[in-house]
């Protein structure tokens, strides 16, 4: 006589945003550059790469491409680094409505693939960004995504340079939901060849979408376990996820 089946592990998806989600067309730039300038006294110097980091990492780069703060020791929280964050997302609050005026929002398919996720009952959807969280769960507001992917399974930009720790992090935050998530049952979506490489550094899967300035050749050669042209097609994305565990 045989026992009960096991259930099922549940599985955990985590979300990038920017540009996987949603288009944020140059907000972060554009609430970056006025608070530094303030700070400053001058013009600030960008001359950094945004794309694929954390905003602690951006904004740890900028303080000291601009002599604000020391450039040798990046494992220091300086001061300055936590006035500026803050002032940072002060700004995005108050000037929220410049993502969507710019044209930003969310990406053709993306809140349809959230939904679509949702329907599977060992789905859990969280997220990993590099956005601060206050950033991020501004962005999610405005584009219209209602509590899906849920920000309390995940980890933001403000503590983190590397984005290996930030899935570490929201890996963890599943214990306080009383799921046992394996490493091999997660599985971080996102668009840029930064966010293949944190998933693999923290031991889990990737599903890469072309849907940035990196395309999916480089996505596959970098790592991904899946890779799809976009979310326009809810379906793929459920079998793309599912694959990626397989």
């Amino acid at each position: 006589m045989t026992g009960p089946a096991s259930m099922p592990a549940p599985l955990l998806v985590l979300w990038d945003l920017d540009l996987t989600l949603l288009d944020p067309a140059g907000f972060g730039t554009r609430m970056i550059a006025p608070v530094l300038e303030q700070r400053l006294g001058r013009e600030p110097v960008l001359d950094v790469p945004f794309a694929g980091r954390t905003d602690r990492a951006i904004l740890t780069a900028l303080l000291g491409s601009n002599g604000m703060v020391p450039d040798d020791d990046n494992a220091t929280v300086h001061p300055e680094l936590i006035t500026v964050m803050d002032a940072v997302a002060e700004r995005c609050e108050r000037f929220g409505h410049d993502l969507l005026d710019a044209g930003g929002g969310p990406l053709p398919g993306a809140r349809e693939a959230v939904r679509a996720l949702s329907g599977d009952p060992l789905v859990h959807q969280g997220i990993v960004t590099g956005n601060m969280k206050r950033t991020a769960l501004l962005k999610l507001r405005l584009c219209g995504f209602d509590g899906l992917p849920d920000p309390g399974l995940g980890a933001f930009g403000d503590d983190h340079l590397d984005r290996a720790d930030l899935v570490r992090e929201a890996v963890a935050s599943t214990r306080g939901r009383d799921l046992d998530v394996l490493p091999g049952r997660t599985v971080v979506i996102g668009d840029h060849v930064h966010d293949v490489r944190g998933a693999l550094d923290a031991g889990v899967r990737f599903v890469g979408v072309a849907t940035g300035r990196v395309s999916a050749e480089d996505l596959r050669e970098a790592g991904a376990h899946v890779v799809l042209p976009d979310l326009t097609s809810p379906r793929a994305v459920v079998d793309a996820v599912h694959a990626a565990c397989s």
